[in-house]
């Protein structure tokens, strides 16, 4: 006795699976749409902040300013990844084109990822003691 595979001829039309198909591509289509829009709007606002930072005298420049083109610069690396996921999920492949048509900084398309989430570790002083005061016992 030997296997075969199943045969597309003999399988019978699902009217329910093809209209779940249907709309499952369409919201993968919807949300890779939204995504595309919250990078862009990120990407806006990542070049913004550096224009300002380029702007600011460099003697003058604060730290503020610089931490928020870090924040600016992270949001715009975790909206890529998100991008990219959903485009691959949709079956696109290729992303170069779509990279130079939203003019995505190299910067942003090497460090795309999500974005850190665990709390920063207490600052140390040169010792390695804590600066808040506490020791181990």
């Amino acid at each position: 006795m030997s296997l075969r595979p199943p045969s597309a001829a003999g399988a019978a039309f699902d009217p329910i699976g093809e209209a779940l198909r249907h709309e499952t591509a369409g919201e993968m289509a919807a949300t890779l749409g939204r995504l595309t829009a919250v990078l862009a709007a990120t990407l806006a606002s990542l070049e913004r902040a550096r224009a300002a930072a380029e702007a600011a005298d460099p003697a003058g420049r604060s730290a503020a300013l610089d931490a928020r083109l870090a924040r600016r610069h992270v949001a715009a690396c975790e909206a890529l990844w998100n991008v990219m996921i959903q485009r691959e999920l949709c079956g696109l492949r290729r992303h170069d084109a779509f990279l130079r048509e939203m003019k995505v900084p190299r910067s942003v398309e090497l460090f795309m990822g999500p974005a850190q989430t665990a709390p920063a570790l207490p600052a140390t002083t040169r010792s390695g003691v804590p600066s808040d005061g506490a020791t181990d016992p």
